[in-house]
């Protein structure tokens, strides 16, 4: 009888501070043994050569919205798809109640075991979700959602201001009070749970856009004639990133909450995530960045409703802020914020009317080896931090996921470093019928994605029935 189910053999593996030629053994799904000293084939069931390719922890992309814009468990399945051929072997979906997603408000007692039931047999990769409390019901749940896996909780400083109803069916929110006092119970009672728990797992996301800036610079958008992308960059200028994070972290800083500022985009806002440390040395602060807003700009996609995401794209400029401080080593990780957005609902003769949001799970391994380790000098070692260990530790998955460590799951991705391709629509497995990085051409690809020590990703084929499996936090 084999001691081991698979052996990796002849890869040059990427661990936490090195890449080093090793075989990685897997039993029962997860990682069984590391080893620089060779293991015969005959010790394993399977055995899997790969030579000339480099094994990389699967990625972790813990910033995706799955059923914002289609039925949840239909957009399980294809997104977890595209998922798979990024090298993405776990999905974090944000998920709240309200206007899209399932379109309904009430206990997350009701609506999450839902969410569990359409996602169950769907989905394609491991995955777990960050639940945004809308109300003071749903902040009284958070003690449950934590015993139901659920650590990561989020707030939307933008959506103050939009309070339409409880029973508005167009209201983002459907809540009668969403403000900063709301945020404050979140954290505080976030916070809380943090005292009663091993490890403090539990952490406030925040999307970081000021509404009163917001409405201010629409009409001066307006008022100046501006149309397209630049307008709808200049009507969320960063401006509204500082406040808010100022805003948040303060808030953060009263209740001791762990605060994770979701995807900056511009150096406005990098630079006031650095003054709000000046500010409250103390403060439990994570940064996050995502793969758009380190390659595209408005300039780039002045005219295509597609690009159209919160925040918006920013400049050049930025671009190049967000990659020095990832080189500093002030962003804990990149995301991909993904939303599969058709293209139905992106109206090329109306911006503002366009939905927001778009595509690029399938993109974070291409996207952060091409440009990151080959343009911008980033290790892979780093690389596999920003994409897999650290989301995962920052989400409390780790070391369940995003370690290359014995014991944890056997999630790989297999890359070829000298396989360059140019992006287009249509080869990811997405729903979504365009893609915003269409032409760019990106260097380091996966050509096979291993979850838990099974493949179901290889040579663009996806392998096997759904089998991805909810991750129960913290691991």
């Amino acid at each position: 009888m084999e001691k081991y189910d698979l052996l990796i053999k002849n890869g040059d593996v990427v661990l936490a501070d090195k890449v080093e030629a090793c075989t990685i053994a897997v039993k029962d799904g997860r990682i069984a043994a590391v080893s620089t000293v060779p293991i015969d084939d005959s010790e394993a069931a399977e055995v899997l050569d790969a030579k000339g390719l480099t094994v990389m922890p699967g990625a972790v992309d813990c910033h995706t919205h799955l059923g914002i814009y289609a039925p949840l468990d239909v957009d399980t399945a294809s997104e977890t798809k595209a998922a798979l051929t990024g090298g993405v072997t776990t999905m974090m979906s944000y998920f709240r109640t309200g206007a899209h997603y399932m379109n309904k408000t009430g206990p997350y007692h009701e609506i999450f075991k839902e969410a569990l039931e359409l996602t169950a047999g769907n989905a394609y990769c491991d995955y777990c979700f960050h639940l945004a409390p809308m109300d003071d019901l749903q902040v009284g749940e958070m003690e449950w959602l934590v015993e139901q896996g659920v650590v990561t909780f989020k707030y939307f400083m933008f959506y103050k201001g939009l309070n339409l109803g409880a029973n508005s069916t167009v209201s983002p929110t459907m809540s009668d009070c969403y403000d900063l006092g709301h945020l404050y119970n979140i954290m505080a009672e976030a916070a809380r749970l943090n005292t009663l728990l091993k490890n403090e797992p539990v952490s406030v996301s925040v999307h970081c856009e000021d509404d009163e800036i917001i409405k201010s610079f629409i009409k001066r958008v307006n008022a100046a004639g501006l149309e397209g992308m630049q307008a709808y960059c200049e009507a969320r200028p960063p401006l509204s990133e500082r406040i808010a994070i100022l805003k948040a972290g303060s808030v953060a800083n009263a209740t001791g909450a762990k605060l994770n500022v979701l995807h900056i985009t511009s150096a406005e806002a990098m630079q006031a995530t650095r003054d709000l440390l000046k500010i409250y040395p103390d403060i439990k602060l994570r940064r996050e960045c995502t793969l758009h807003a380190l390659g595209l700009t408005w300039e780039m996609l002045q005219n295509n409703t597609c690009a159209k995401v919160n925040p918006p794209l920013r400049t050049a400029a930025d671009n190049a802020a967000l990659w020095e401080a990832l080189a500093k080593g002030e962003i804990n990780w990149v995301g991909s914020d993904h939303a599969n957005t058709p293209i139905a609902l992106k109206p090329r003769e109306d911006m503002w009317g366009a939905c927001c949001g778009f595509g690029g799970t399938s993109l974070i391994y291409p996207f952060m080896i091409s440009e990151g380790h080959f343009k911008h000098g980033l290790s892979l070692p780093r690389i596999a931090e920003l994409v897999s260990s650290n989301p995962a530790k920052a989400h409390a998955a780790w070391p369940k996921k995003g370690s290359m460590e014995v014991g944890a799951d056997a999630d790989f991705a297999l890359i070829d470093l000298n396989l360059e391709k140019t992006v287009h629509a249509g080869e990811d497995f997405s729903a979504q019928e365009y893609t915003v990085f269409e032409g760019v051409s990106l260097k380091g690809w996966p050509v096979a994605t291993i979850l838990r020590g099974r493949k179901v990703y290889e040579a663009g084929k996806i392998l096997g029935a759904a089998a991805g499996e909810y991750v129960k936090r913290p691991c």
